[in-house]
């Protein structure tokens, strides 16, 4: 039962018909709306569905998948992207996902996905060959929550202290982040290591 769901989403008309296939299924679940990965991990209370859009404002493509499995491991997350192509359908079953529709799916295709998901069960399309996550993916996940915060941070270009400034952190906490980055990752500088975030979001994002 759907007593608390997250619908995260960029574009209000998205969330809105998260919310509206949402309520078919439990019409008296509170629709939590969030518009960026960051309004998903600030988000403390228990829920029992996240319905997350892969294209975010400040994270895109599986590594916001790969944040929000890690921080939500017990909730079951659906989701929902422009993106229908099968390796980022694939890529989302490998890091997490329970579940995948497109955006384009009419109303009730996207509530039948929610009822599923929510009651324990996959919704992928059939005949989905599942693997492991793939190297890219693998090593992103490694990250600590705090580090996956300095790497996005890292992709506007800012030094240490201007990342600091930004995500209220002392210089030296960030000068350890970006080491511990450059080591999981397996990557010699900071521009290699925003790459691979880039590689990790090579689908088009919608």
């Amino acid at each position: 039962m759907i007593k608390r769901a997250i619908i995260a989403d960029d574009h209000p008309m998205c969330r809105e018909a998260a919310r509206l296939a949402l309520q078919i299924v439990a019409p008296s679940a509170e629709a939590i709306q969030a518009a960026s990965l960051g309004d998903v991990l600030a988000d403390e209370d228990n829920a029992d569905l996240v319905i997350l859009d892969l294209g975010l404002a400040d994270s895109r493509g599986i590594a916001s998948l790969i944040e929000v499995a890690r921080a939500r491991p017990t909730t079951p997350i659906l989701v929902m992207s422009g993106d229908e192509r099968p390796d980022t359908e694939v890529r989302a079953a490998a890091n997490g996902a329970a579940g995948f529709v497109g955006k384009a799916a009419p109303l009730d295709q996207l509530a039948a996905a929610i009822r599923t998901v929510s009651e324990g069960g996959t919704h992928f399309t059939p005949g989905l060959e599942p693997h492991a996550p793939d190297d890219a993916d693998a090593r992103l996940a490694s990250l600590s929550p705090a580090e996956a915060r300095v790497l996005r941070a890292m992709r506007g270009g800012g030094l240490n202290k201007q990342i600091a400034w930004e995500l209220n952190l002392s210089e030296i906490t960030v000068k350890q982040h970006v080491k511990a980055i450059l080591r999981k990752l397996g990557v010699v500088n900071r521009t290699q290591a925003v790459l691979l975030l880039h590689d990790a979001v090579r689908d088009p994002i919608g």
